[in-house]
């Protein structure tokens, strides 16, 4: 049957609120991430990206606004092929898209620590947001990624992850 756009909208929007919450609270939904991760969109991890690459990109010099915003796009696909291999190497179960889900969805801390940085220029406020958010989009990756691979390889696991949330607090820090 077909659906109204409306519809479809209405039912994404629903969607991508249920992928957030499992990032805002990941530790009260830990069976929500599984579910989640099953039934991965794009629509989240797109506007979660394009939001962090416009406020890194409104940080940058004029020069460097349009490499930046590229930057964050380039390392987000590049991070999760590099998910997507590691979690296979590691005998877990992930697709591409599942990788780029997660990785997107739990750029919203990051999101907000760029929105903060870019109101705020105080360099030691700066990083220690930066680094709440770090901290914050690591621990929600961490229900995403233990529905993907065994408790005893976790840690190996989300250990690129994290790399990469450090990458883009690097960038988000050093982007004025």
């Amino acid at each position: 049957h077909d659906e109204s756009v409306w519809q479809t909208l209405r039912r994404d929007l629903v969607m991508v609120g249920r992928n957030l919450k499992v990032v805002v609270l990941p530790m009260a939904s830990r069976d929500s991430a599984s579910r989640a991760l099953r039934n991965w969109d794009l629509w989240g991890p797109l506007a979660f990206t394009l939001l962090l690459a416009l406020a890194l990109a409104g940080g940058a010099t004029k020069d460097k606004a349009s490499k930046t915003f590229s930057v964050v796009f380039a390392v987000l696909c590049l991070g999760a092929v590099v998910l997507t291999g590691n979690v296979l190497l590691l005998g877990g179960r992930i697709r591409f898209f599942q990788a780029l889900c997660l990785l997107g969805y739990c750029l919203f801390p990051m999101d907000v620590a760029a929105l903060l940085c870019l109101a705020v220029s105080n360099v030691f406020f700066r990083l220690i947001v930066t680094l709440a958010g770090v901290s914050w989009a690591s621990w929600a990756s961490v229900p995403f990624i233990a529905a993907s691979v065994k408790q005893e390889r976790r840690v190996l696991a989300a250990y690129p992850v994290v790399l990469l949330y450090l990458f883009l607090a690097w960038l988000s820090l050093v982007s004025d």
